[in-house]
């Protein structure tokens, strides 16, 4: 496991897999590398509370398949207070009450993981995990992708970031 700045890489026995949180301008950099698609944060409300993104890239290097379900990982903090990434039904429910909320959806149909991903070998997936903010007394969170397979082995990948607060 290496970090460069924010991103943290792990390399295992077939697969790489990188994680990078990202901050507002960070989402706005995402979605303008998708002309066909919105930032769907930018529609929120003024004053809504945005979720926490990361950017996660699995790299199926090896002869296996890799698996990994994303409704399984999870952000823990300090005290140890544990938060699931929002499903797509959670996201539907916050989206939908918004201006032009088809666009919005699509972004994020086409952008969060939220369904099981199988990874054939020598193929590449990324996406974004959102989880809900972090109590404001947190320092650190660890991103703990939880069911994540290489071939039939599951792997513990837990990734480790202070948390930095914007005024």
């Amino acid at each position: 496991m290496r970090a460069q700045g924010d991103l943290v890489i792990a390399t295992l026995q077939g697969a790489a897999v990188t994680v990078q949180p990202l901050t507002r301008e960070g989402l706005d950099t995402y979605y303008s590398r998708r002309p066909s698609l919105v930032n769907p944060f930018k529609m929120l409300p003024k004053g809504a509370n945005r979720p926490l993104a990361f950017i996660v890239r699995i790299q199926n290097i090896g002869r296996d398949r890799v698996n990994f379900d994303p409704s399984q990982a999870l952000l823990v903090d300090q005290q140890d207070r544990r938060a699931a990434p929002f499903s797509y039904d959670e996201l539907y429910s916050i989206f939908s009450e918004i201006d032009q909320p088809d666009r919005a959806l699509q972004a994020l149909q086409e952008t969060v993981l939220t369904n099981f991903l199988v990874i054939p070998p020598k193929i590449d997936r990324a996406g974004l995990l959102l989880f809900p903010r972090p109590e404001p007394e947190a320092k650190v969170v660890i991103l703990d992708m939880g069911s994540f397979y290489v071939g039939s082995v599951e792997q513990l990948l837990l990734f480790e970031f202070e948390v930095t607060r914007v005024p």
